[in-house]
Parts: structure tokens; C-alpha cells; sequence
């Protein structure tokens, strides 16, 4: 499907860390061991190169350098256990069925595309090509789509066939999975390319430069992993925000896996989890992520630890620690005085009444107060497991203590955690508010900062002299303050400026035109609330289009005639065209009602005119006879 992204502001969740990140915590020792039969075009050098790319263009995305050390180590770890599996242990640069058996003439890649039963997985060859009357139509290529169509995609059509070469086409015209995610579809391409190069023709052009060029092919897919949403996450959101490994999985191919839908894919998320444990084990993770947000994935897990996912043994019984960002307060806030203060000023034991065993005791008792009062706690007793230093309490105070208490999986791994100096432990650990950490109160620096964490409700630029901005902000003002109001709605809110400025405009009149409502993912009118399809007047920061039609096409998640039906109050039809079951077995058609109609078809799923056609152009690998009979409830 098109990827859906969030706007660059609406991912900041997390603060931007101080903490190393990236290719300083994933050695290339670390990366080898993960991946050691790593091949170009994923080298290491190449991901780190990435890596600075995407971080420099994306200062406020950017990804394994947000959240704690342990957080990015996560992610690290998560990032890597699906790009391994997507891509074939770092071995596939191109989709295997569309282009394993190649060859390279005059420099140009050429590409024999085969059905699975002709494919040699061994020597990777082909012995029937796909290619037929001197051409072949790429199953990734949605030909409504151009650069110059809203949505758009990459040019594209039916491929001649190689001249010279029987049953070949050239890659640089087919747009099949390539890179660590396995970039598909021409309408994914451009988005890439323009998200990488600036320049929608780059991979236009050329798709295949993403299997040829190291910083390419592990750019794309950072690209889908910071930028795709499903529910409303991207991957890095699911592993900063909700400590979820599931939550990845479910984003990158939920559809297939989450639960899995059938035997195949049942292995396939098996070898999934076993790259996942793998990449956790060599970063050296507290736990593993959750598994919850990708139904069915917990239940595999507990059966393929003695099989297919064995490398998942280490972490059975391991208590999952806190990855959650840390809050910018405690949870509660502090009492004044000790939890069990003491009862009153006298020692701990009285003397007896009992008569001494000597003619007189030998000091008399006093009645006085003890020397030093109690504490509010007992001294700890020398034998018990007292661990020395100061670590980081995420749970209650989000502060360095040194209490000799912290919670186990600290206490088990001292080295890894524990800190001699409360400066060490708060710049390591809480160095987006070092001061609060630290307890120096922070000084206003007279400068307007975003209303991101919304301390007054509004689009607008707080100044810091009236409400204190947040402290990673104050300790990157080059990044998040100005010094004028104006600059600072200029740079964060230029799409609600008004409100930024606290300009009064006068609404122009209802237009009876459409723009999209982003909560119903539906369009509406710019029309007063109660008349016919009205949504009111339309927000500043929308775009007005003619027709209904125009509109849902923006909304592109959702199928047009579902969008462009629903928006004017009615019923939607299907097209009665066929498009590939999710259990890649057979073709559906798209329509409500009994087999063979599967249900209103997706915007991504290529329609076909029959079901001989769905299953000759997108299930080359299965019997033909048997797609089609099972596709038509024969």
C-alpha cells in the first residue's frame, strides 16, 4: 500500500537525546555478529551512512537517537530482527521471484521474472520466464498514477522484452521490493525518492539504484520505518512510545502475520522472532519488547523456542524493564516529611523491670532522650544487598538515586547500569532535563519556544519568562527556541499561523467546496454545521478541492469509491473486479456479498478484470486451474 505518514512535527513525542545512539552503540564487531552472512549492499558502513543522512535531513525524526540509550538500543535491535527477515539475512537486494535469477549486460542489470514452481532456490535461476508476447506487465505497477496525478507514483507499464536476451526485461523499469524492507510498488518509489534525494526521478528513473547503492538500500528502508503509519504509529513510534516490538511487525506486514494465515507464514514469523532475538541478545537489551500488538505472536513465540526461534530461549522467564520515555515529573508528587516517621524521640528498647542479676546495674537508666534520633528508616543491615552508586529511577521520581535499592535487573547487571556520580547518572540517563536531575533550578533564556507539550491549549509560541519551556528545549535552543514570536510560528506553525500570531481574521464565506476530516478519514463541505454533508466551516490549515472525487483522492488510505460513496451519505459498491484473498491462495472480487465476493477492496489492491487474470498476474506460483476454481467457490 502507498505509505501514510505523519507530518514531521506531529512525531515528536520524545525529546531529541544528548546520548550517543546509532553506529556508537551498534559496533561494526556488534553487526557482524547479528548479520554475519551480510552482503552489498548492506554493509555496515552503508547503514551508518544512512543512518547520519536521514538524522541530518530529519532533525526532529530522528532515528536511534531518540529516547534513553536503552531505548535506541531497542530499537536498534528491533529495527535489525525485521530487516534481517525482510531481506533475506541481508543477502536479498531484489524480490526473488521478480529478479534472483539476473544478469548484468553493458552494465544494465536485466531481470528473469518466474513463478515460484520454475524458481531454482538453490542456484537461483529461472527456467521459465514469466515474460510472454515480448513483454511483461509488472504486477508492481498501479499505470494510473504519475508523477503529475494526486496521488502520484512513478511512470509505468508493460516492459519490453530484452532484445538480445530471451526472458529478460531491465530492472530499471520494474518497481519489485528492493533494499531492507523491500520497496514496492511505483507509487512507494517516488515517495522514496523524493524522501532521499529531493527528486521524485531518481527512482523514478532508476528503482534499481536501491539495490545498488549501500546508503539507498538502508535508507528506504528507514524511510517506511520512521514514516509509515498504521493506527496511527510508525515502527519508531511502536518501539518508543509503547515498548513494542508486535507493534513493528503489525506495521510492517500485519496483514499476513498478525495472526499469521497460514503454515507458511506461521515459519515465517518464527524465523521473524529468531532474527528479533538474535539482534536483542547481541545489543545487550534489558528485555525483550512486547508482543502484544501483532495478534498471535506470543503464542508462536512459546512454540518455536525449541525449533525455528531458538535464540528466543535466552529471554523465556526475563521481566520485561521499563522503555517507556520518561515523563517530564513524578507521578506523584513528593510528601514533606518521611513515610514512616518515627513514633517518639526514646530508644529503641527500655530497660526491664526485672531485677538485675548483679546488686546494682551498672549504669543507671536516663530518661533522656537517645543522642541521635531515629531515622525514618532502619540503618540497612551490613548483610543485606546493598548495591552502591547512583541509577535511574524511571518508575516514580524519573531522577539518579542512590539508595542501594534499585530494581533487580539493575542490580544483576551493575556494570551496565550503575553509576559512581550523580552527574554521570544524570547526563547518561536524563540528559534531556540534566537540571531537574541535577536540582538546579533553570533560568528563563527571554526566548518563544512551540506549545508542543500544550501547558496553554493552542497552536502557538510560549515565552519562556512567562511559562518555563521544557528543559531539553532550553538545552537546545538552537534547535527549539527564537528569539521573536514571529519566527518561532514561521518555523513550527506556518500551517496554523494566525492562531500562532493570535490574528483575528474574518471567515470567508462557506464555499460549498470539499475538504477532508481527519477524524472520520472522510471528506465534507465547507458549509455551515446542519446543512446537507456539512463539516462547517473549513480550518485554515485546509485544503478546499472542487469535487468530492479530488478530495478522497488525498485520502489515501481508504478506497476511493468507499471515500467518494460514504462522503455524500451513501451505500458503497464494488467494482466487481478481482484483486488477490489475503491468504495469497485465490482472487476475491471486490463486492459485498457471498463468495465470490470478498468485500470492498483496499486502495493498494490491484483490481483485474477476471479471476484467470488475478491469478496469472499476482499467484504465478500457484496452480492456475486451482487459483481460478478456488477463486470462483468451485
Amino acid at each position: 500500500m502507498k505509505y501514510t505518514t505523519l507530518s514531521l512535527i506531529s512525531v515528536l513525542s520524545l525529546p531529541i537525546m544528548t546520548s550517543a545512539g546509532g553506529c556508537t552503540l551498534l559496533t561494526e564487531t556488534i553487526f557482524n555478529t547479528i548479520a554475519p552472512s551480510a552482503a552489498a549492499p548492506y554493509t555496515y558502513n552503508g547503514f551508518c551512512t544512512a543512518i547520519s543522512a536521514w538524522n541530518a535531513a530529519n532533525p526532529t525524526n530522528q532515528i536511534f537517537e531518540e529516547g534513553t540509550e536503552m531505548q535506541q538500543k531497542h530499537e536498534i535491535a528491533a529495527f535489525l530482527g525485521n530487516t534481517l527477515h525482510e531481506s533475506g539475512e541481508f543477502q536479498a537486494a531484489r524480490e526473488y521471484m521478480q529478479c534472483g535469477d539476473n544478469i548484468v549486460v553493458g552494465g544494465q542489470v536485466l531481470c528473469k521474472p518466474c513463478a515460484s514452481a520454475n524458481f531454482d532456490w538453490t542456484s537461483k535461476t529461472c527456467s521459465t520466464s514469466l515474460v510472454t508476447g515480448g513483454s511483461y506487465t509488472d504486477p508492481y505497477c498501479n499505470s494510473a498514477l504519475t508523477p503529475s496525478t494526486d496521488p502520484d507514483g512513478c511512470a509505468c507499464g508493460p516492459v519490453a522484452e530484452d532484445g538480445s536476451n530471451s526472458g529478460y526485461v531491465p530492472a530499471s523499469e520494474l518497481f519489485f521490493g528492493r533494499g531492507a524492507i523491500q520497496t514496492s510498488w511505483n507509487y512507494n518509489y517516488i515517495d522514496v525518492s523524493l524522501a532521499l534525494t529531493g527528486s521524485a526521478d531518481t527512482f523514478c528513473t532508476d528503482p534499481d539504484l536501491i539495490a545498488t547503492n549501500e546508503s539507498y538500500a538502508w535508507g528506504a528502508a528507514i524511510y517506511f520505518w520512521m514514516s509509515h503509519v498504521k493506527n496511527g504509529k510508525t515502527s519508531h513510534d511502536s518501539v518508543l512510545t509503547d515498548a513494542s516490538f508486535g507493534g513493528t511487525v503489525d506495521n510492517i506486514n500485519g496483514g499476513l502475520e498478525c495472526p499469521a494465515s497460514a503454515g507458511y507464514f506461521t515459519d515465517a514469523v518464527s524465523y521473524r522472532l529468531n532474527h528479533y532475538c538474535t539482534a536483542a541478545t547481541a545489543m545487550s537489551v534489558d528485555s525483550l519488547l512486547s508482543l502484544d500488538e501483532c495478534s498471535g505472536l506470543s503464542t508462536i513465540m512459546s512454540s518455536c523456542v525449541s525449533g525455528l526461534c531458538s535464540a528466543c530461549n535466552a529471554w523465556v522467564g526475563v521481566t520485561p524493564a521499563p522503555t517507556n520515555a520518561p515523563t517530564n515529573g513524578p507521578t506523584n508528587a513528593p510528601t514533606n516529611a518521611p513515610t514512616n516517621a518515627p513514633t517518639s524521640p526514646v530508644p529503641t528498647q527500655k530497660p526491664t523491670t526485672a531485677a538485675p542479676t548483679t546488686p546494682l546495674p551498672t549504669h543507671k537508666p536516663t530518661t533522656a532522650a537517645p543522642t541521635t534520633p531515629p531515622t525514618s528508616k532502619p540503618t540497612l543491615d551490613p548483610a543485606s544487598n546493598f548495591v552502591v552508586g547512583y541509577y535511574p529511577d524511571w518508575e516514580v521520581d524519573n531522577i539518579c538515586k542512590n539508595d542501594g535499592a534499585p530494581p533487580p535487573y539493575m542490580a544483576n547487571n551493575q556494570v551496565g547500569w550503575m553509576l559512581s556520580s550523580l552527574e554521570e547518572c544524570c547526563t547518561k540517563y536524563f540528559s534531556w532535563k540534566l537540571n531537574a536531575c541535577m536540582g538546579i533550578t533553570a533560568t528563563p533564556l527571554g526566548m518563544y519556544y512551540p506549545n508542543w507539550q500544550q501547558q496553554v491549549q493552542g497552536n502557538i509560541c510560549l515565552f519562556d519568562e512567562d511559562v518555563m519551556a521544557p528543559e531539553y528545549m532550553m538545552l537546545n535552543p538552537a534547535l527549539y527556541m527564537h528569539s521573536t514570536k514571529e519566527s518561532c510560528c514561521t518555523k513550527f506553525y506556518n500551517w496554523d499561523y494566525n492562531t500562532c500570531m493570535g490574528i483575528v481574521t474574518t471567515p470567508a464565506p462557506p464555499s460549498n467546496k470539499w475538504y477532508v476530516n481527519d477524524v472520520t478519514s472522510r471528506c465534507v463541505k465547507d458549509c455551515l454545521e446542519g446543512g446537507d454533508l456539512c463539516g462547517g466551516l473549513v480550518p485554515e490549515s485546509k485544503t478546499l478541492y472542487d469535487t468530492v472525487d479530488a478530495c478522497c483522492a488525498r485520502i489515501t488510505w481508504v478506497p476511493s469509491n468507499v471515500c467518494i460513496a460514504e462522503s455524500q451519505g451513501l451505500v458503497p459498491e464494488g467494482s466487481k473486479k478481482w484483486y488477490v484473498n489475503d491468504n495469497m491462495l485465490s482472487c476475491q472480487q471486490d463486492c459485498i456479498g457471498n463468495a465470490p465476493c470478498g468485500g470492498l477492496a483496499q486502495r493498494w489492491q490491484v483490481l483485474h478484470a477476471d479471476a484467470t487474470t488475478c491469478c496469472r498476474l499476482q499467484l504465478s506460483w500457484l496452480d492456475q486451474l486451482e487459483c481460478v476454481s478456488a477463486s470462483n467457490g468451485r
